[in-house]
């Protein structure tokens, strides 16, 4: 490897923190137009690049702020220290966010970005503070980064992008999977043109053979998490693998923590263990700007994927659908009916945080249930995708340890690159 020498970041390209100058910053008025408007979220969110965004800027709203160009590289400040990715498009940020411009004859922004991904651990705990934790745009300045030539770098960023090229292509097709069965869901179930609809005879709307039932009346069994603590292993001798509420958006890809398993007494685990069909529901611990009522569906494949029982533990819930109902169903039904804020009457804030009046939702909310064997029909058409959505994710979770077993040895030289 060429010999690595020290600069600093503003040596390596132009750096500089996000703009938005309006108070308050969640100002409608700022909101709503033609220009992309990234948030820390949407950094976290991606793989490598940003693709996507959750708001947008207008008129009002760029001339309080900043475009930054493509292929600047966004570096959260506040809330999650130092996670990165680079833009896509041109787009806004606020001042949360540093944003980097590698200078092309100094660096690759790809492979600053890699370096970011090895010294995330050090960039959080230089940024920690007394009441909140910041990263700084002179806090980065005052670190050295030691960096090879121009060409290593690009060598480097090289063999490292394939890997995440491949993710991005495979979280392309799970998208298009996940659009597909949505798209079917809605077709059917929300626009009622399902199959047989033009011969269907409706009633007030509703289609003859479908009913309204209360959710109480279709589920026969759901649990809480927040059971089970850590014990010394000589007085518990079961083992289970603990499922979180913040495991559910990573599972929904497979990326499932083999690791995170607890010991539990017998006693515990006793109509606990999950089963196939069950459906993990997070009833709970979300903040105020976050969305509750993600669901998972576990499959036979799922299970098969641990090697101990598989329970649920913190805020969430565990149902289990009467089998005439079809758990696939109900499921889908929690996703469309959170995405349509449908079921956002039954949210509780408390101290910041949001909960799931699981209680009243199963007393007092209805359900409209097509026959059985319309369900029955969805479920065989759009299971496979499911699937495939999966596989696709556990995919994506060996080219991540791939990769990131790479990392450190090509950054460091133990690896050379040609």
């Amino acid at each position: 490897m060429s010999k690595l020498k020290e600069y600093r970041i503003s040596e390596l390209g132009e750096i500089g923190r996000g703009r938005s100058r309006h108070r308050p910053r969640n100002d409608k008025v700022l909101y709503g137009g033609e220009y992309p408007f990234i948030q820390t979220g949407d950094v976290k969110r991606a793989n490598f690049f940003i693709t996507e965004h959750t708001a947008t800027y207008n008129e009002v709203g760029l001339a309080q702020s900043k475009m930054w160009e493509e292929d600047t590289l966004c570096i959260t400040i506040a809330a999650n220290i130092a996670d990165t990715a680079i833009l896509k498009y041109p787009a806004c940020f606020p001042d949360s966010i540093i944003g980097f411009q590698s200078y092309k004859d100094k660096s690759d922004v790809r492979f600053i970005k890699y370096y970011f991904d090895i010294y995330k651990k050090h960039m959080e705990s230089i940024s920690m503070g007394a009441t909140q934790n910041n990263l700084s745009v002179a806090k980065l300045e005052s670190l050295t980064f030691k960096v090879p030539s121009i060409k290593v770098q690009k060598q480097i960023a090289n063999v490292l992008s394939t890997y995440d090229k491949l993710i991005e292509n495979n979280n392309r097709r799970i998208e298009v999977l996940e659009q597909t069965a949505e798209e079917i869901y809605k077709e059917w179930f929300v626009r009622m043109r399902f199959p047989g609809y033009e011969n269907t005879k409706f009633d007030k709307g509703i289609p003859e053979g479908w009913e309204l039932k209360k959710v109480d009346d279709i589920i026969s069994f759901d649990i809480g998490g927040g059971w089970g603590k850590d014990s010394p292993e000589e007085d518990f001798t079961e083992r289970a693998h603990v499922i979180r509420g913040t495991d559910i958006p990573s599972m929904k890809y497979g990326e499932i923590n083999h690791d995170l398993l607890r010991f539990h007494k017998e006693s515990q685990l006793r109509n606990r263990r999950l089963q196939t069909s069950d459906i993990i529901f997070e009833a709970s611990g979300g903040s105020k700007d976050q969305r509750l009522g993600r669901t998972y569906y576990i499959t036979d494949e799922t299970l098969s994927m641990y090697d101990h029982d598989v329970i649920c533990a913190s805020f969430c819930k565990v149902i289990r659908i009467d089998e005439k109902y079809l758990s696939w169903y109900f499921n889908n039904y929690l996703n469309y009916a959170y995405t349509t804020e449908t079921l956002s009457i039954f949210e509780v804030q408390s101290t910041g945080i949001s909960n799931f009046g699981f209680t009243k939702f199963k007393k007092h909310h209805q359900v409209l249930l097509p026959p059985a064997d319309l369900m029955k029909r969805f479920f065989e058409l759009t299971y496979n995708m499911y699937i495939d959505a999966q596989r696709l994710g556990r995919k994506n979770q060996n080219l991540k340890k791939q990769r990131d077993l790479l990392l450190p040895r090509l950054m460091n030289g133990t690896i050379e690159v040609k």
